[in-house]
């Protein structure tokens, strides 16, 4: 069974200048672990090939030797190798099948596996800037599409490069005249041919291009059902999927015109087998030359059109192969996760010390959102990131989980620059509960491990007891085992809050970051939540982005943001008498700086 490569091994780059043999050897790079599948494959193909050209010679026995001579004692054993000819045929085509199916979607697993891991190792900002539908597409269609190129290699390099000059030698043998005859068709339907490629390529192309548009909308569409229906956008809603499914349809129309003349180039042979028999008819009246010759040599001349009909059939294939394999290989050669930048002085230490010092940040092509931020969260200490919206609050948290890298300055953890460090390592000292949390189709236990399959049961349940998720997870039907749906819908707001702050306390985190955690929250699910959120935090450096400011004035910290910029800092009464924003904010919100919290 095929798996994913390592990425050094498909990191070569690919644009659309490069030759298909460029693409094809970077294909043939995902069938190797399943070469001897394709061994087998290419086996039966030869087998079967060399069966196609015994066929006709049996014709000839019949009509010649059989019929014409009268030799009775030939019936049998011709027949008796007709039968052995059908039955071989039949073995060579079912093993061939099989083996290349498995040979095929062996290497389409290890494709997809490499879509799906290089998606989990991309920068966010590169995944947001790839369409979830055309991502869907690369694992979906576009891989369907590339497998069919390894049927179509085995054919075109095989199966019909053995049969065209087998065909011909024998042609030449039974009568010059036809050998001449079928050689010089050869130019006439190469250069038909050819003229097809490039068309096929560019409607083909046009297909998987609409492909992953239209699987953009339709996931646009499904995930935001409740939304076009509360607006009563239904007929906007299905205007925008008709107008990429006929846009689909127009591309697959267009391709399946041009697929459906690839066969016109076998017309030449059928006016060639005419030209045989109105050769050769007037020598088989005088007995000049055989009839069951004559038979079997027009079988050749049409079976020599097949593989030249085949072969365009097949480059057809591989010329739509290349162009989805263009789109999934120009999807993997973007970037991963991004590399240690310096050189690391170490693993980071598991006290949990944060310190920004003077970090910028600027997304790509934009206006920088930061400017020299520099705060320190101590072990064990909270710190609160407030501001008004588009201040930089998320901002420096995706910076801290290496969603993206600062523009300047650095980000330290226990003293170790987070540049210096695996991405993966990074994020492993770190526990994080978003304001809109994901669960995930599963039992509510499997979105609590989410993967970690070395937690026992008992540590689940004791993850869900601090998290205030015990009581209800066991009021459910089935307890821990019950089956949430896609994201989670089986459950409210809170209770979906209560089960990503279980997720993030199995993972046993150093520093927690709770962004918005409770901004959508109604009083109860808010405390109950709060509750969680503060057993949570216990022990742990947490770092809090909130814009209700009554769920964080017991930080240690509170960081006053704006335009990207730290205004002030220090504790909720010294902010509240200095700081204009952090007061002005208050006053919105009908907070005092004697108020000392939720309760």
């Amino acid at each position: 069974m095929s798996t994913a490569l390592p990425a050094d091994q498909v990191a070569r780059q690919l644009t659309p200048e490069h030759s298909d043999w460029d693409v094809a050897k970077r294909l043939w790079a995902y069938m190797r672990p399943s070469a001897w599948d394709y061994s087998v494959a290419i086996g039966a193909t030869l087998g079967n090939s060399v069966i196609w050209i015994v066929r006709p010679w049996l014709l000839h026995l019949i009509i010649d030797d059989v019929f014409g001579q009268g030799n009775r004692g030939l019936l049998v054993p011709v027949l008796v190798a007709i039968g052995a000819v059908g039955i071989a045929m039949a073995i060579a085509a079912t093993v061939g099948f099989w083996a290349h199916q498995r040979a095929a979607q062996g290497a389409m697993l290890g494709l997809r596996t490499d879509v799906l891991q290089h998606a989990q190792r991309m920068p966010l900002s590169d995944v947001r800037a790839h369409r979830t539908g055309d991502i869907a597409a690369h694992l979906t269609s576009d891989a369907t599409v590339i497998g069919r190129v390894y049927l179509a290699f085995v054919s075109l390099a095989f199966a019909q490069a053995f049969r065209l000059p087998a065909y011909l030698a024998i042609m030449f043998a039974i009568e010059w005249r036809l050998g001449v005859i079928a050689l010089s068709s050869l130019p006439i339907h190469v250069l038909l041919s050819t003229r097809l490629r490039g068309t096929t390529r560019s409607a083909g192309g046009r297909v998987q291009d609409a492909v992953g548009r239209l699987t953009a909308v339709l996931t646009d569409m499904v995930g935001g059902v409740r939304d076009i229906k509360a607006a009563n956008r239904q007929t906007w809603a299905g205007e925008r999927v008709g107008a990429e499914a006929d846009g689909l349809w127009r591309a697959q129309v267009r391709l399946s015109l041009v697929e459906s003349v690839r066969w016109v180039p076998t017309l030449v042979y059928w006016g060639i087998y005419i030209a045989i028999w109105a050769v050769l008819a007037g020598a088989v009246v005088d007995g000049a030359v055989q009839l069951g010759l004559l038979v079997a040599a027009g079988q050749y001349m049409l079976q020599l059109g097949a593989p030249v009909g085949n072969a365009v059939s097949d480059l057809a294939h591989m010329q739509v192969a290349a162009g989805a394999a263009r789109r999934v290989f120009g999807f993997l050669d973007s970037g991963p996760d991004p590399a240690p930048t310096t050189a690391s002085a170490g693993p980071i230490g598991h006290h949990g010390a944060v310190r920004f010092d003077r970090v910028s940040f600027a997304y790509a092509d934009g206006e920088p959102v930061l400017h020299d931020v520099s705060f320190r969260a101590n072990p064990g200490k909270t710190v609160a990131l407030v501001g008004p919206s588009g201040a930089g609050k998320t901002t420096l948290t995706s910076l801290l989980l290496r969603f993206y890298e600062p523009t300047g300055g650095s980000i330290r953890i226990d003293g170790i620059d987070v540049a210096g460090v695996d991405a993966s390592s990074v994020r492993a000292q770190l526990g994080v509960v978003f304001q809109d949390p994901v669960l995930f189709d599963g039992s509510i236990e499997e979105n609590i491990r989410l993967g970690r399959d070395d937690i026992s049961s008992a540590q689940v349940v004791e993850a869900a007891t601090i998290a205030n998720a015990h009581d209800f997870i066991t009021d459910t039907e089935d307890g821990y085992q019950t089956h949430l749906g896609e994201r989670g819908l089986r459950l409210s707001g809170g209770q979906i809050q209560r089960v990503t702050i279980a997720r993030a306390i199995l993972a046993d985190p150093r520093i927690l970051i709770l962004d918005e955690a409770t901004s959508s929250l109604d009083a109860e699910s808010e405390r109950l939540v709060q509750e969680a959120l503060a057993r949570a935090a216990a022990g742990r450096t947490t770092i809090v982005i909130a814009h209700r400011l009554a769920t964080v004035r017991r930080a240690d910290l509170i960081v006053v943001l704006d335009e990207g910029r730290v205004l002030d800092s220090g504790r909720h009464e010294e902010l509240f008498e200095r700081c204009d924003l952090y007061r002005r904010l208050c006053d919105l919100q009908f907070i005092r700086p004697a108020d000392t919290g939720i309760d």
